[in-house]
């Protein structure tokens, strides 16, 4: 054996880091001897066990990939510190993978970014198997247990392409809930390809076989079947329907010279400040309204002959302070907003279980941000507060 002197192994050493590659040589010998080491303290203080040989392993090292031999006992007891090390490095590079492709990159787009930060280590397929794993994650996420009891639930459907073999537009159902604790919580994302009354009544039914027993409110826009579903799964729950969507849909309709007038007259017809506002005096104004407008407009003179334009009044049952909350979807629409960004940068999505996982991520990351502070104005209405 050669016994070289500090200056002598630091000269080689130098000569080894100007090589090419030679900072991962260094790292993996030294990586490799500490293992080594360890292991034959972890020998001599432990009886009747000795050395086995080694394994190989990799991990990522100054960008490179490293071969490790790590050092095994006979009992099969020892387990190197340094890996532990690793596995953190290991951990956080998936961590962080993930939140790449929460933000809309596709496995392609992380492997080349991961390429350039740690090398070739992470290629495409490698990328793919960590998502793999959260998608199984997102999966329970999905299916977790809810709370019995709901003070309200925002429900929506947003579209996105999906490839099934040919690139075609499906709904993802979304339901926004309150929690008795006034903060906020996604309650549900299901996949139907087609929005319809079976597919409203699946997803209500759905969230009931997960633990809801009792929804106060229900708002939403004008669904298909919608209003028919609900009182089929949770009896006695009240329905709000977007007041916001349908003064978009009468105004779409109406040439630009009226459209200011008819505006504020809507307004009249909806007004959240009228604390002793009861339904039947809305019903007035609507009345008066459609009356002005008939002859211009049909489809505003209609509106007073539909008995289901009580469920857009449902908001005056309810106390002033969160009436601006419940008379528009406006939260879950701000939701929705929010999955759309994530979207925008892809054409399609290669299956609906990656769109689901990517919908559930951007979920995730509302719960743990604003989602989590209460709305303490839920407080003051008894009627969704009750239990019953």
């Amino acid at each position: 054996m050669i016994e070289l002197t500090k200056v002598q192994l630091q000269t080689s050493l130098n000569n080894l880091l100007e090589q090419e590659n030679g900072l991962t040589t260094v790292l993996e010998m030294t990586l490799n001897s500490l293992m080594h080491c360890e292991r034959t303290n972890y020998l001599e203080n432990t009886e009747n066990n000795k050395g086995n040989g080694y394994r190989k392993a990799f991990a990522v090292g100054m960008g490179k990939q490293i071969e490790l031999r790590i050092p095994r006992d006979r009992l099969g007891m020892f387990q190197p510190m340094v890996l532990a090390l690793i596995r953190d490095q290991r951990q956080q590079l998936e961590d962080l993978s993930f939140e790449l492709y929460g933000n809309g990159l596709t496995t392609s787009q992380i492997g080349s970014l991961m390429g350039k930060i740690y090398g070739k280590y992470y290629s495409k397929s490698a990328i793919s198997n960590i998502t793999a794993t959260f998608y199984q994650q997102m999966e329970q996420w999905r299916e977790r247990p809810l709370d019995t009891h709901y003070l309200a639930v925002y429900i929506d459907a947003i579209h996105l392409k999906i490839r099934r073999g040919t690139v075609s537009s499906e709904a993802f159902y979304i339901l926004l809930g309150v929690k008795e604790d006034y903060t906020r919580e996604v309650v549900g994302i299901i996949n139907i390809p087609s929005e319809s009354a079976a597919g409203w009544k699946e997803v209500l039914v759905a969230i009931k076989h997960r633990g809801v027993k009792k929804i106060g409110l229900i708002i939403s826009d004008n669904l298909t079947a919608l209003d028919t579903v609900v009182p089929l799964v949770f009896k006695n729950t009240a329905h709000q329907k977007c007041v916001v969507h349908l003064k978009r849909n009468i105004l779409n309709k109406v040439a630009s010279k009226h459209k200011e007038e008819v505006a504020a007259d809507l307004k009249k017809v909806f007004n959240l400040d009228l604390v002793d506002d009861t339904i039947n005096k809305a019903f007035e104004r609507l009345d008066v309204f459609a009356e002005k407008w008939r002859k211009s407009y049909k489809h505003i003179g209609n509106l007073s002959f539909n008995p289901m334009n009580e469920l857009y009044f449902t908001y005056i049952n309810y106390h002033p302070k969160i009436r601006r909350m419940i008379y528009t979807t406006n939260w879950i629409e701000r939701l929705n907003k929010e999955f759309r960004r994530t979207f925008k940068i892809r054409n399609s999505m290669p299956n609906f279980e990656s769109a689901l996982t990517l919908l559930s991520k951007v979920a995730i990351d509302k719960e743990d941000g604003y989602f989590r502070y209460p709305i303490y104005n839920f407080k003051f209405d008894k009627k969704l507060n009750e239990i019953v």
